[in-house]
């Protein structure tokens, strides 16, 4: 089978293995070279996309102590790196085409050995085989961050999230303002339609520890008046969460995957919020407030009203002049708790047009206000519809490449194929290698039915995670497949570190 790429080439018609490429629509590289129209159709940036992380439980990953971004728990730090450094990068980035592309190993950090450089650039590469050569990316693998830091090209990076290291490199945008644009308290403060937003900014006051702008940081450990104003801050938050009519949502500002939304619609949900923020949250971000990120407000709170109504996942392009592209409309799907936690988006072919016009205004709508940030790329904004009269709320906004992005860019591919619809899990984390994933299912793959977006084994674990795309004719038929695939996969709370 031989396919046409958008750029007129023919695309070699198998991949390693037998088969069949799977060949996008677009993709990055293409949206972003239209961009730049002096460029001659190259795209002069690198797109790097890894999960951070605020724990100092886990060396195995780049840092943050200024850019604090919640997450959940995992098993070890090994599991955390190869799950935000690989499986997130192979997720994120697969669109991007034949750009550049940097990935961070562990190198000289962890004790694994499949964090290294050379690991790490291997399962990488496999990865982008199943598409067509000219839309495969430029990978660049580095050993850790401080052989990022030394040996990166000069280009202008694209990065997904806020990262500390990324402030001594070369960006498109500073990471202060990729921390902004994407923290739910921007949101609530810009020009869209967000769901009657209450920023709590945590404010403490201590004498000893307040700039001359009056932002708060914590002093030192032995501060008798800064512990009392965190145990003070506390009591504020929770009298501010006790005094809301239920129901509401609560938000922090900036987490990972689904941490940091808490939807609270009866009494005992407020118990539940209030007990964590207590003992969980609260105590352990607010001494983290210093003088290098007061101002980005790391740990402020959003308390939004509580919109019934189903949530459209969004996937579009914002050019330069803050017009949108739209690439999809996509249903989030209930999270399945049963197993490991995974999470997924779903995709109806045939809907796309009529989605598209029903959103674009909101779309326009936040094309403009991400124009005045300086923004132009990829975004994923969550959509959620009043059933009463019809109003739109962007009630999520990801300004980088979102989780169901590439499910957009595959309709040529189930079209050619007779498929109606499609799903992409995040993470699902099996017990069986990839050769022996694509012997097992070999028809399937053969068919296209399974498109893997990369794979990442757990160290020595016999557990590998999968960024996964289903498609089929019908929604049964994507149930049926799934069914028999999940009797691969592990159990535990390690795949829930790989949700975006």
């Amino acid at each position: 089978m031989t396919g046409d790429l958008p750029n007129g080439t023919a695309a070699p018609s198998h991949q390693e293995g037998g088969f069949p490429h799977v060949v996008l629509d677009t993709t990055l590289h293409d949206l972003y070279a239209a961009e730049y129209p002096d460029h001659n159709g190259e795209v002069p940036e690198t797109l790097c996309h890894f999960k951070p992380n605020a724990d100092r439980r886990y060396k195995e990953i780049p840092l943050n102590n200024k850019f604090l971004i919640t997450s959940s728990n995992v098993a070890s730090g090994s599991d955390l790196a190869h799950l935000q450094l690989e499986n997130v990068s192979n997720l994120l980035m697969f669109p991007v085409g034949r750009g550049k592309v940097a990935y961070v190993a562990s190198e000289g950090i962890s004790d694994d050995p499949s964090l290294s450089r050379e690991s790490v650039d291997a399962a990488a590469k496999r990865g982008f085989m199943i598409l067509p050569e000219n839309q495969r990316p430029v990978i660049t693998t580095h050993a850790n961050q401080e052989d990022f830091v030394a040996n990166h090209d000069g280009s202008p990076i694209r990065w997904g999230f806020s990262v500390d290291f990324a402030e001594r490199l070369p960006a498109l945008l500073p990471p202060e303002k990729v921390f902004e644009i994407n923290s739910k308290r921007w949101l609530a403060e810009c020009d869209l339609r967000s769901a009657n937003d209450k920023i709590i900014d945590c404010e403490c006051v201590c004498d000893h520890h307040t700039t001359k702008a009056g932002k708060w940081y914590y002093g030192a450990g032995d501060c008798t008046a800064c512990k009392e104003t965190v145990s003070g801050e506390i009591a504020r938050v929770l009298r501010v969460l006790e005094e809301t009519p239920v129901p509401y949502v609560l938000k922090l500002t900036q987490s990972l995957g689904s941490v940091g939304t808490h939807i609270v619609q009866n009494e005992e949900d407020r118990k539940k919020v209030m007990e964590y923020m207590s003992t969980d949250n609260l105590p352990a971000y607010l001494p983290r407030i210093s003088e290098g990120n007061a101002h980005i407000w790391p740990t402020a709170l959003v308390v939004s009203e509580f919109i019934k109504g189903d949530t459209m996942a969004l996937n579009f392009f914002v050019k330069k002049d803050g017009s949108p592209i739209f690439v999809c409309a996509c249903q989030q799907l209930t999270t399945r708790t049963s197993d490991s936690g995974r999470q997924s988006t779903g995709i109806i072919f045939d809907e796309q047009e009529e989605m598209e016009k029903k959103y674009y205004d909101t779309l326009c709508e936040i094309g403009k206000a991400l124009r005045k940030e300086g923004y132009f790329g990829q975004v994923g904004a969550d959509i959620m519809e009043d059933p009463d009269d019809g109003t739109q709320y962007v009630i999520d906004l990801n300004v980088r490449t979102p989780t169901s992005y590439t499910l957009g860019l595959i309709k040529g591919h189930c079209k050619k194929r007779g498929f109606g619809v499609g799903i992409i899990y995040e993470c699902v984390i099996l017990k069986v290698s990839r050769d022996d994933f694509e012997k097992q299912f070999h028809q399937e793959f053969q068919e296209g039915r399974i498109i893997l977006l990369g794979c990442t084994r757990l160290g020595t674990k016999n557990a590998w995670a999968y960024p996964t795309i289903l498609v089929g004719e019908a929604k049964e038929d994507i149930d049926k497949l799934s069914e028999r695939i999940m009797k691969l996969e592990v159990g535990g709370e390690e795949s829930e570190a790989g949700a975006g």
